[in-house]
């Protein structure tokens, strides 16, 4: 079964954050990583983005869907 995702106005909610390359952010609700995608690509080595989610068939997406961000996985 493959996993379906779409993120809900990922381009106003990434203009919103206002992204840092050095910052640090979470997302309580990872799902499919849409939204954490588009933060990860705006942070360099020494920014962090730490992911959450209940639903364990999405963190299993969401860790491979991020795998090619240089990030500690846990």
């Amino acid at each position: 079964m493959e996993f379906k995702h779409i993120p809900i106005l990922k381009d106003e909610i990434i203009s919103l954050l206002n992204i840092k390359e050095d910052g640090i952010y979470v997302d309580c609700t990872v799902g499919g990583a849409g939204h954490s995608s588009c933060i990860a690509k705006r942070l360099s080595k020494n920014g962090h983005l730490i992911c959450f989610d209940k639903d364990i068939e999405a963190l299993n997406v969401s860790k491979q869907r991020l795998e090619n961000f240089e990030c500690k996985k846990t």
